[in-house]
């Protein structure tokens, strides 16, 4: 009975996973999809997941996105100039900025969908407007923090730096920092030699006592983690500090850091004050769950994940990987190793290189390899000139 729950659940975990949203009628946009394991992935705690929102029809979503007080002008302005650019640049902006992530993942990935099919004719029509490719760009981006698997998160953010180049190339009003946006998505692309390099210049090209520098510095830190440097990846952001900019996100930070050095104790006060009762905060929880985990605290381990998972869409990555940890500790390694393989595909953020790099030794020691998965059919935007 569990054998075939878990295969019920595996397969819908895949189907989920594989489904990034309509395609919307004109200018269709295809979605990422990844090859699936021979082994479908067990799970405990999705068993005991509530029941879900139930998905959107997508021909009344398509239909009422273009009549929304916030985007039937500029519907109305595209029907009456259809070779006008700006026109499908605002609409898509107007969804954009509507776009929540929150209730359903659905209906949030569609509205990205057709800003995305907006702003593709947008630039089709007007190729050298920066304004355009930095919206694609945080679109793209938005989108791989939809996806589970790195194969596909990574595939999203070379599509976001390669706008990200054009728009530093013809200039934007809306990007106070685009040399920053690039080191960003160089990170997202786990290009983090190349964006150490970038981050270094960006630094030593700052003028003196410039406040900027704080947000410089927590970059550097992501750089650093993404190299597997983690005392340095810490004294950054410590150092980062300086200025009270941004501290919720630097804190964030300092928080993984502290975890990923295994130094637990000093994490968990910090991490008590981060979490919240909003929605799609539940990868606290999973961290919280790493840390019961090796403080003694292991009976807290399996209801912490089950509140993450009631929070948040994602399923891989740390919750993954404490899975794993528990399927260990009581012999059952054939779903240790799933787990594990999941854990290191879906360790998205390259902070996290030195957490998969262990795994991939756990995985190893075991007798296994990690998963071999491809982003295909993806997204494909309109070609840059």
């Amino acid at each position: 009975m569990r054998s075939k729950l878990f295969s019920i659940i595996a397969i819908l975990f895949f189907l989920t996973a594989c489904m990034l949203g309509p395609k919307p009628a004109s200018l269709p946009i295809a979605t990422v999809t990844r090859i699936p394991t021979e082994t479908p992935y067990p799970t405990s705690t999705l068993a005991d997941l509530p029941t879900p929102i139930p998905t959107f029809t997508p021909v009344v979503l398509a239909a009422d996105i273009y009549q929304r007080p916030e985007t039937s002008g500029w519907t109305e302005m595209i029907a009456n100039d259809p070779q006008n650019a700006e026109n499908y640049y605002r609409r898509a902006d107007a969804i954009y900025l509507s776009s929540r992530a929150i209730g359903s993942r659905d209906v949030y990935i569609a509205k990205l969908n057709f800003a995305l099919q907006d702003i593709n004719m947008a630039i089709s029509l007007q190729p050298n407007n920066g304004d355009y490719y930095y919206l694609r760009l945080n679109i793209y981006d938005k989108l791989a923090g939809t996806t589970d698997f790195i194969v596909d998160s990574q595939y999203l953010s070379k599509l976001a730096l390669d706008d990200a180049y054009q728009e530093f190339k013809l200039g934007t009003p809306f990007d106070y920092y685009p040399e920053r946006t690039i080191i960003n998505e160089l990170i997202a692309t786990d290009q983090c030699d190349v964006a150490l390099s970038n981050v270094k210049k960006a630094i030593a090209d700052l003028p003196p006592n410039d406040i900027s520098l704080g947000g410089l510095l927590h970059i550097r830190s992501r750089v650093y983690a993404c190299l597997g440097r983690l005392d340095d990846a810490l004294q950054s952001v410590n150092d980062s500090m300086f200025n009270n900019e941004n501290m919720e996100y630097k804190n964030e930070l300092k928080v993984q850091y502290l975890i990923l050095l295994g130094r637990y104790e000093e994490a968990l006060p910090m991490l008590d004050e981060q979490i919240c009762h909003c929605e799609l905060a539940g990868w606290h929880h999973y961290l919280r769950a790493e840390i019961y985990y090796h403080t003694d605290k292991k009976e807290l381990v399996q209801d912490e994940l089950f509140t993450g998972m009631q929070k948040t869409w994602g399923r891989g990555g740390m919750l993954a990987y404490m899975e794993a940890q528990l399927a260990q500790d009581e012999g059952r390694t054939e779903e240790a190793i799933q787990y594990l393989q999941l854990a290191e595909a879906t360790f998205s953020d390259p902070i996290y290189n030195s957490l998969r790099w262990k795994v991939q030794e756990q995985l190893k020691a075991l007798g296994a390899e990690p998963l071999v998965l491809t982003p295909s059919p993806t997204y494909v935007g309109t070609p840059i000139p």
